[in-house]
């Protein structure tokens, strides 16, 4: 048996419209494929990446790929946005390789696997986490044993029916092998520019899950393999960090994780690990974190450890909107943190959201000048989107204020919808698509086009930085000439 995994491209106009070009040479490795692949391989499979996306290939050039390597079967991996891009792909690929199988992976795949198998092309979907089920599905078409035992599987019967096995445990990450970095095109990856500060940089978790449940977000998507929060051991991580620089030449981890460290002991201990083996000389590193879940002392350890970067998901000024999409936070603590990370020297990026259920123009202005009030480096307004599989997604279908996911151009499940032409997924009472579209333009002009965001700036500023921060600017100064509708947006 030999499989191909290929991670395939998005549609990048119709995702992020007008800040496409800033994100034109922006590749960062495909970590779940990766993890797949060593997992494969740790069962005696032979296995290959493609990194279509990363190397641009034509169609016709993945074909010969294909046909070199001469795979018994294909895996694509989807979320919603991508999903149509994906299967017009396998289509192809199909067409022109009509003996291989074809497996699905990924959140939609996971979430809607009659719908996916409904395609003739598609032979299988493996639900959830698939680096245990992948390679039982693999050694299963070698020897001809019965499919109905592997968790997460997904196919159809001889009748034509559909037949979802058991969904899987989720995998103690200590029993997984590092992702196949040997399999990928390593020299194309990179970071978005905001949080970049040496090169190469290379992105690895260090752990799966989330122990929040905020209704909104992917993490939260059921069954619960988001919110079932594991870690991984903190001494592979730092093993894994140092092969990267040995093999690769790596300057910068970026951690993927949803939040990472996680708490005062984790985060202590991380630090002095990692400065113990001398990681701070050699390499930086920046991640995601929750800011209510941080104090002064664990800041500076971070800081003093090569951390130089900090991405906070506040997503609104207006605690009663969090309230009401189960995300516990404390405003004034967020304010605090925030200042005392920049203080460290750490570079600061505040994600917000706009259109909330319940939200009002009031609100959203509310929620603008809070974000400009906190002196962030870099903030990143995106538009509410109900994601397949969360609990705000069920509870819009439930109340009749969405559609069923079919009804929808599946592209359009993305938060950057607001920058493209597309209407919008969900539209809180009493407001329109094309007014909460300009109000997260204005969002991004009043951020950005200020002298106090230059003056943040200039202690971080690089000689090499200048060009890519040029170009976001005049990005942003686009959209303030471009904006649907003039005036809608005044102060409220």
């Amino acid at each position: 048996m030999k499989l191909l995994l290929i991670n395939t491209p998005i549609q990048q106009e119709a995702i992020l419209g007008e800040f496409s070009g800033i994100y034109n040479d922006l590749k960062m490795i495909p970590i779940g494929i990766a993890y797949l692949a060593s997992s494969v391989r740790a069962h005696g499979i032979e296995v290959a990446i493609i990194d279509q996306y990363a190397e641009c290939l034509s169609v016709r050039e993945l074909e010969v790929r294909i046909n070199n390597f001469a795979p018994d079967m294909i895996g694509f991996g989807a979320t919603t946005p991508n999903y149509a891009a994906a299967l017009a792909l396998l289509k192809l690929v199909r067409k022109a390789f009509p003996k291989l199988k074809i497996v699905m992976g990924g959140n939609h795949p996971s979430l809607f696997p009659e719908a996916v198998l409904a395609c003739p092309e598609v032979d299988f979907v493996v639900r959830g986490e698939g680096e245990e089920s992948l390679p039982k599905l693999c050694n299963a078409l070698v020897s001809g044993t019965p499919l109905d035992s592997i968790p997460g599987l997904s196919y159809r019967t001889a009748d034509g029916s559909v037949r979802n096995n058991p969904f899987p445990e989720p995998i103690n990450l200590d029993t997984l092998p590092w992702p196949a970095y040997d399999l990928l095109p390593m020299s194309f990856y990179s970071s978005p520019s905001y949080m970049k500060f040496a090169h190469p940089v290379f992105q690895i978790i260090a752990s799966r899950g989330c122990p929040n449940k905020c209704s909104y977000c992917i993490n939260s998507i059921e069954p619960k393999i988001g919110t079932c929060y594991r870690q991984r051991p903190l001494d592979d991580v730092l093993d894994e960090m140092e092969m990267l620089i040995k093999n690769y030449g790596a300057k910068q981890i970026q951690f993927w994780d949803p939040i990472f460290p996680l708490g005062k002991k984790h985060t202590l201990e991380f630090c002095e690990k990692l400065m113990k083996r001398g990681l701070h000389k050699r390499i930086v590193w920046n991640s995601m974190n929750y800011a209510d879940l941080l104090d002064e002392e664990m800041i500076d350890a971070m800081a003093k450890s090569g951390c130089r970067g900090l991405a906070f998901g506040i997503e609104s000024g207006v605690i009663e909107l969090l309230q009401n999409v189960n995300k516990r936070a404390d405003l004034e603590k967020v304010r605090n943190v925030c200042r005392m990370t920049r203080k460290s020297g750490i570079t600061v990026v505040g994600a917000f959201i706009i259109g909330f259920p319940g939200e009002t123009a009031a609100m959203t202005r509310q929620t603008i000048d809070y974000a400009k009030s906190l002196d962030l480096h870099y903030a990143q307004f995106s538009i509410m989107v109900p994601y397949p599989g969360t609990a705000l997604y069920k509870q819009l279908i439930e109340s009749g204020k969405l559609k069923n996911v079919e009804d929808y151009e599946l592209v359009r499940f993305n938060q950057s919808v607001g920058l493209t032409q597309n209407e919008l997924i969900y539209i809180p009472a009493g407001r329109t698509s094309d007014e909460i579209k300009e109000w997260q333009r204005k969002a991004y002009r009043e951020f950005y086009l200020r002298p106090k965001t230059v003056w943040l700036h200039l202690p971080h500023l690089r000689l090499k930085k200048i060009p890519q921060l040029l170009k976001s600017l005049m990005t942003v100064m686009k959209l303030s000439l471009v904006s649907s509708h003039k005036g809608v947006c005044g102060r409220t």
